[in-house]
């Protein structure tokens, strides 16, 4: 089982579907038992949801500042290894 360090590490992977079998087994069990990690990860998910629909959204009020960061959050969270 996964320490919460290593979840961590691994969420990114995680929310992207980007996990061996055995990787999520490791991450769901702990998961099961570390109420702080659960909310990290769905913490994540809501974050991911967010600047998918912001990415979808020519939304002018959005400035293009927001955008950026953004997309340099996710490609950092995307390129843990």
């Amino acid at each position: 089982m996964f320490r919460c360090s290593e979840v961590a590490d691994r969420a990114g992977r995680l929310i992207d579907g980007e996990l061996s079998p055995w990787q999520r087994l490791n991450i769901r069990m702990h998961l099961a038992i570390c109420r702080g990690c659960r909310a990290f990860i769905e913490q994540m998910r809501v974050t991911a949801e967010l600047a998918r629909r912001l990415n979808e959204t020519e939304d002018p009020a959005v400035s293009e500042d927001v955008k950026a960061a953004l997309r340099q959050r996710q490609m950092r969270a995307g390129h843990k290894t």
